[in-house]
């Protein structure tokens, strides 16, 4: 009897059957996704395709590859050029396995590429799916393979087989499976051959930049009427000023003083409007959105031809050189406005020649009663018009400073990064147009440099306006999702949206002290892990209930949000673009900046500010923070550039002054050179540090003082 137990025992380990990799493209549960087996033919759009996703309740207990906004995904073109991969096991797998069995290849007329790695995997026992992002972005309307090989182990070290159903569809007659026939045959030999492969997916990426490419043409096509005096007079001699303030309306705050003792080398400031197309609201849209329409049709006619917006431009006290002065245009950060950081980096830019003009963005600015006064040295007061652009919110009684940019929901900011970026092209015509807006500016030196917000705005603006080829971008960051959820200033519009999805999302139920305040504002019960793996680590098994369900919720609105998103517009921007970033950002971290970079191929442009060092130099730097849900959190670096806009600590100054002297000398040199921004610093508590790599490397892996919370509540 003995005897009998062991044969049968070592029969059932011998003929037990092997885990397969399963196969069901119909299913976002299943997969593998994506897969084109989820779309229908269009020919309204670019791709030919429309995105057809089935019904899906976003249920928590799930592991979908997306959960959520369905509707709004089916009206796209194609999958995420940043997608949430998925492939699910008959039973557990090695997770490490998952990195060298796991990879997307593009197709070119039907003939593969270079296969793209994955990274940020995950496997989840629960539902045995395997989730993973391709190592770069891919590109727009492309075609791709996703391909899991036999390299994939199961937890014993034996290879994953194929399952029946993926070997039928091999030798299946309807056209997506001769399509994924064809394309796994023509794999070059190697390891990763057509007879390794154990599933596999054919997928078509979204248009990204179709919509603002027809904006653009229409910005061109469309005959503006000439840039607009903000009032009489509106250009003043900075000798002759005694003071300026901002007056925003429809707020509660009061005047703003526009300090004159920080422009320095500031000749004339000059108040005028350009004119752009306003298309929020466009087509029927709901307020504040821009409608999602056919790629391969004409885009709906902005909501208001031409919304007079203003700006001002600081020239610089030298006479203008031949030509007029080249001109930096400042994109400022989100909650910032035309009168904040750009009178901080003015001063600078003037003492090597260049005028600094700022805009006010789409929803910011308070009201549209805003008005600047000077007040001149013989005692006269003017008063110019400057009009903000926020939206009164309903059932409010004061605009915020944000208001009417960020939209609840999915969008989150995507339509509010276009349109500025609409009004960006807008600004540039205009200069062109009007031989420098009549105000001594050289059409063909414009520049650009932005600072977070601005830079992410920036960065689908100098994607798009080939006239701007040389451009500082300052605390980049994509993916807006990743953003939101990693990001200690921005986490509440990633639980707000989650709580908007399903506020069943929210997997962790206590919090320890002093979290509390941040994590759980009064409107929200609960906070999320989401077990999030940031680029650059290893492989990882989940272990947190729920983490799935929220990973394929925020994968929702990371697909919908790349129509304007820094992380799509990236692989488009010229070849002069220094990126400027510092080790620690809590507002956009780190892992989000360094995927611009790469989507950017920006390596060699980049400056890291090692802001951990100068913290141990002067750890006053660590004391500057802002409020955040009633709870202070560190500020610096991320908004060095712009001091003292919103901090002014003393040993920020020179650091910010070393920065803005890197940019203003890239754009003296068309972005030919990044000079090292320590050379800037003799003479102060950071001399002879090192505190600048040029060009910069991100620490891959980790965010500095980043916050993660566990299942049970701790940190």
């Amino acid at each position: 009897m003995k005897a009998f137990f062991v044969f049968l025992t070592l029969t059932t380990c011998v003929f037990a059957a092997p885990t397969t990799a399963q196969f069901q493209s119909t299913s976002t549960s299943i997969g593998p996704f994506p897969s084109n087996v989820l779309t229908s033919p269009d020919p309204a759009q670019a791709t030919g395709l429309r995105v057809n996703l089935p019904p899906d309740a976003c249920d928590p207990a799930s592991s979908p590859a997306v959960c959520g906004y369905q509707s709004m995904l089916n009206e796209l073109d194609g999958f995420s050029v940043n997608p949430r991969l998925m492939a699910c096991f008959s039973g557990p797998v090695n997770a490490g396995s998952l990195a060298n069995g796991m990879f997307v290849v593009p197709l070119t007329n039907g003939t593969p590429g270079n296969r793209i790695p994955v990274q940020q995997v995950i496997f989840d026992p629960t539902s045995r799916c395997a989730f993973a992002e391709p190592a770069q972005v891919l590109h727009q309307r492309s075609q791709y393979l996703l391909i899991v090989t036999s390299a994939v182990q199961d937890t014993g070290g034996a290879p994953v087989a194929a399952s029946p159903q993926f070997t039928a569809c091999l030798g299946a007659s309807d056209t997506y499976c001769q399509n994924l026939a064809s394309a796994i045959a023509e794999l070059p030999p190697g390891p990763s051959d057509a007879a390794s492969v154990v599933t596999a997916s054919l997928f078509t990426t979204m248009s990204t930049t179709s919509w603002l490419e027809r904006a653009r043409n229409y910005v061109n096509a469309t005959e503006f009427p000439i840039v607009l005096p903000a009032g009489l007079p509106f250009s003043f001699n900075m000798n002759d000023i005694q003071s300026m303030q901002w007056i925003p309306s429809d707020t509660g705050i009061g005047p703003q003083d526009i300090p004159v003792s920080a422009l320095s080398g500031v000749g004339s400031v000059e108040f005028g409007f350009f004119l752009s197309p306003d298309f929020l609201g466009s087509g029927g849209a709901p307020a504040g959105t821009i409608p999602v329409t056919p790629t391969g049709e004409p885009i709906p006619l902005p909501s208001r031809f031409a919304v007079p917006i203003s700006f001002h431009v600081f020239l610089p006290a030298a006479p203008p050189p031949p030509g007029g002065y080249p001109v930096v245009i400042y994109g400022h950060g989100l909650g910032d406005s035309q009168f904040g950081a750009p009178t901080y980096i003015a001063s600078t830019m003037a003492q090597h020649g260049f005028a600094t003009l700022a805009f006010e963005v789409t929803g910011h600015g308070y009201g549209p009663g805003g008005k600047v006064e000077i007040t001149e040295k013989n005692g006269r007061v003017d008063t110019v018009a400057t009009p903000g652009r926020g939206v009164m919110l309903p059932g409010n009684t004061q605009i915020g400073l944000t208001d009417g940019c960020i939209i609840p929901g999915p969008v989150g900011i995507r339509d509010c990064v276009r349109q500025t970026a609409v009004d960006l092209i807008a600004l540039f015509d205009t200069i062109k147009k009007t031989h420098g807006l009549l105000i001594h500016l050289n059409p063909q030196r414009v520049y650009y440099v932005g600072q977070s917000l601005g830079s992410i705005y920036g960065t689908l603006f100098a994607a798009m306006e080939p006239g701007i080829q040389t451009a500082v971008l300052n605390g980049d960051g994509g993916s807006e999702v990743d953003v939101a959820r990693l990001s200690m200033s921005s986490r509440p519009l990633a639980i707000a949206y989650l709580q908007a999805t399903n506020p069943a999302l929210f997997n962790v139920k206590t919090m320890h002290a002093p979290l509390q305040a941040y994590f759980y504002p009064p409107l929200f019960p609960g906070v999320f892990n989401d077990n999030y793996v940031f680029p650059g680590s290893a492989p990882v098994t989940n272990t947190v209930p729920g983490a799935m369900a929220v990973q394929a919720a925020f994968a929702a609105a990371d697909w919908l949000d790349m129509l304007g998103d820094a992380l799509s517009y990236s692989p488009l921007l010229p070849q002069h673009v220094l990126f400027q970033f510092g080790y620690g950002d809590l507002e956009v971290p780190n892992s989000t900046e360094s995927a611009v970079v790469r989507a950017a191929d920006g390596q060699a442009h980049t400056s890291f500010f090692n802001f951990a060092k100068a913290a141990g130099i002067n750890p006053a730097l660590l004391g500057v923070t802002m409020d955040v849900g009633g709870t202070a959190f560190p500020i610096l670096p991320h908004r060095i550039l712009s001091n003292p806009t919103v901090c002014t600590a003393p040993g920020e100054t020179p650091l910010a002054l070393a920065e803005q002297r890197q940019a203003a000398a890239y754009f003296a040199s068309d972005g030919q050179s990044i000079i090292d921004p320590d050379q800037f610093l003799s003479g102060t508590p950071y001399a002879n540090q090192d505190l600048f790599t040029d060009p910069g490397v991100l620490p891959e892996g980790q965010n500095f003082l980043q916050v993660q919370p566990k299942p049970d509540g701790g940190t």
